[in-house]
């Protein structure tokens, strides 16, 4: 919990709102007056974000873990 609150409040304080993350600009997005506290938004945001990666691991996923387990094995 501590390194997303981090992540959170560090990126929220060092960058301007052009380069910020997903969630500081989700938060970002939620306190303005037309979507203040409407969760559907921010729930279909963060969605719509990480499905492509989703898809990308599942569409990968052979090669990811054959990468992952070609130096651990011995012989």
């Amino acid at each position: 919990m501590m390194l997303a609150y981090n992540d959170f409040t560090v990126t929220a304080l060092l960058l301007n709102q052009q380069n910020y993350t997903m969630v500081p600009k989700i938060n970002a997005f939620l306190g303005t007056i037309e979507h203040g506290g409407n969760y559907m938004w921010a729930v279909s945001s963060v969605v719509s974000a990480t499905a492509p990666l989703f898809m990308i691991i599942w569409f990968f996923q052979r090669q990811l873990i054959s990468g992952l387990t070609a130096g651990a094995v011995k012989g």
